[in-house]
C-alpha cells in the first residue's frame, strides 16, 4: 500500500514539476471553434482576484422548453385502482410523467409513498406510514409518458365501504390521491 502512495506521489509532483505555471504559445492561441464554442455558452467567474475561476452553464436556448412545458412537476398524474381476490385487495397506485421531458424525483428512504384505508365513518383501518427501516435516499425517474408503478396487497377487509389515500412521499412533489371501494 505504501509503494502505492509512494508511486502516485512521484508522478503527482512530476506532473506538476513539468507545469511551470506559464502558458505555451500553443495554449494562447484560439481556433475558431473556440471562439464560437464560448458565443454559445454564458461564463461565471468567481471574485477570487487572480485566481479567477470559469464554469461554463448551457445558453437558455438549448433547453427547447415551451411555455406550457417549464413547469414538469405540474404535469404529473396519480391513479389508483384495485382488484378484489379471495382473501386479498390488491391495489395500484401510479405516478405518471405526462410532460415532454424527463424528472427524477428524489426521496429521503427507500419508501416512496405511503397509505391509509379508512372506513365510510372515517376509523383508521389499515396504513403504512411514512416510516422506513431503510434510511438510505432513492430516487425515481421517470421519462416523457413513463410511470412509477406501486403495487401492494391488503387482507381482505370486512363487508363496507371505504377510502383509500396514497401520498407520493417525494422531495419535490406530494401528490396525493384518494378512491373510494367497497368490499363485497
Amino acid at each position: 500500500m505504501g509503494v502505492k502512495k509512494g508511486i502516485i506521489l512521484s508522478i503527482f509532483l512530476v506532473l506538476t514539476a513539468c507545469s511551470d505555471g506559464k502558458t505555451t504559445e500553443f495554449q494562447d492561441q484560439t481556433s475558431s471553434e473556440q471562439t464560437g464554442l464560448s458565443n454559445e455558452t454564458q461564463t461565471l467567474k468567481s471574485e477570487k482576484g487572480e485566481n479567477d475561476r470559469e464554469a461554463t452553464v448551457p445558453a437558455k436556448d438549448d433547453f427547447d422548453f415551451q411555455d406550457e412545458d417549464k413547469n414538469v412537476l405540474s404535469k404529473m398524474e396519480a391513479s389508483i385502482s384495485y382488484t378484489q381476490e379471495e382473501e386479498r385487495l390488491n391495489f395500484i397506485f401510479q405516478v405518471t410523467n405526462n410532460a415532454k421531458h424527463p424528472f427524477t424525483f428524489h426521496f429521503d428512504t427507500m419508501q416512496q409513498y405511503a397509505y391509509t384505508i379508512r372506513k365510510a365513518d372515517g376509523e383508521v383501518v389499515k396504513q403504512l406510514k411514512n416510516e422506513s427501516d431503510k434510511k438510505l435516499p432513492s430516487t425515481a425517474f421517470l421519462k416523457p409518458g413513463g410511470a412509477a408503478i406501486y403495487d401492494f396487497s391488503v387482507k381482505k377487509l370486512p363487508l363496507g365501504s371505504y377510502t383509500i389515500n396514497l401520498v407520493f412521499l417525494s422531495k419535490e412533489l406530494g401528490l396525493k390521491k384518494s378512491f373510494d371501494f367497497s368490499v363485497e
